[in-house]
């Protein structure tokens, strides 16, 4: 899944899975990848649940909710251009993968990402220019002390693992991970976006709304991902992989809804009283699954099977 994700024990959209379950005989397999990781970590993450796909004996696909949709291409890079054993799963009709999903894809990354750059560095700017001012208020001991604390806070692990992360939001990191990319040419790609509107806008997402509306000049977007970014290909790098892509994309109906409208226990602690009446929450979840199922289905991307198993 994306940002929101708690690994293995996420529950998003955990309904819509048993439904889909024990009405389509599809199973779902969580990948226990980690918040604002890098790719490469949260691929590697999907490549241990491969593997348990693989054990079942059947196709499987990849589903990706925001910054999940990239861990998802990623970890298909790796495997494609893995060992010749990962190449063999990945290629293969009767166990690799047969069909790709993205949900609010941020594999384009956002513009929040080269927003929030600029504004730190704004920051650290002016953290400096008023600190050199207090400069002569405090001793030299305190002042050592201070910078010692913050040298070990950026030198820390989760500091590290933190910005790692974050390059996947940027235009820098969104290059570097489309140049070298390779991937299936013949694997369907189907996409959900979507576009707020005042009466589906929850009360939590209304400033990050408005930021996104005035960082990229328009209002097409569901606070997180432009409606033109949130694509199955790469938007801003053209190469033979990115129109291997384009061929894949299948593309999908723009939505009128929000970037968590997958998400509902999770987001109990930010819900409102004008969020409860206007119900922006409970919004239809299967409709972010159900389809992709169905229509792979019909053109027989995914094979019915008689057997009860």
């Amino acid at each position: 899944m994306g940002v929101v994700t708690e690994g293995k024990k996420g529950e998003e959209l955990e309904d819509t899975f048993n439904r889909l379950k024990n009405e389509r005989g599809v199973l779902t397999i969580r990948s226990d990848t980690g918040t604002a990781r890098s790719f490469e970590y949260n691929a590697s993450k999907i490549e241990e649940a491969v593997k348990s796909a693989v054990k079942l004996g059947r196709p499987f696909g990849f589903l990706g909710y925001s910054q999940g949709s990239a861990n998802c291409l990623t970890a298909e890079w790796a495997l494609y251009t893995g060992t010749p054993l990962q190449q063999e799963i990945i290629k293969s009709t009767e166990i690799g993968l047969v069909t790709r999903h993205l949900l609010f894809s941020a594999a384009n990354g956002s513009r929040h990402g080269p927003a929030a750059e600029g504004k730190i560095h704004k920051l650290i700017v002016m953290c400096e220019d008023a600190l050199k001012y207090q400069q002569g208020y405090f001793s030299k001991a305190f002042i050592s002390n201070v910078l010692n604390n913050i040298n070990d806070f950026m030198d820390s692990a989760p500091f590290h693992k933190f910005i790692g992360g974050a390059q996947s939001f940027l235009l820098e990191g969104q290059r570097a991970f489309w140049r070298e990319a390779q991937h299936l040419p013949y694997v369907p790609t189907t996409v959900l976006r979507g576009v707020m509107e005042d009466h589906t806008t929850p009360e939590s997402l209304e400033m990050m709304s408005s930021f996104l509306t005035k960082q990229s000049g328009s209002s097409l977007h569901d606070s997180q991902v432009h409606v033109y970014d949130a694509v199955g290909y790469p938007i801003y790098t053209r190469n033979r992989n990115a129109l291997v892509l384009q061929g894949c994309d299948m593309g999908g109906s723009i939505q009128r809804t929000h970037h968590w409208s997958v998400l509902d226990k999770e987001v109990q602690f930010v819900r409102t009283k004008r969020d409860i009446d206007r119900a922006t929450f409970e919004c239809a979840k299967d409709r972010h699954i159900f389809p992709w199922v169905d229509v792979n289905a019909r053109f027989g991307i995914i094979k019915y099977s008689s057997s009860s198993r």
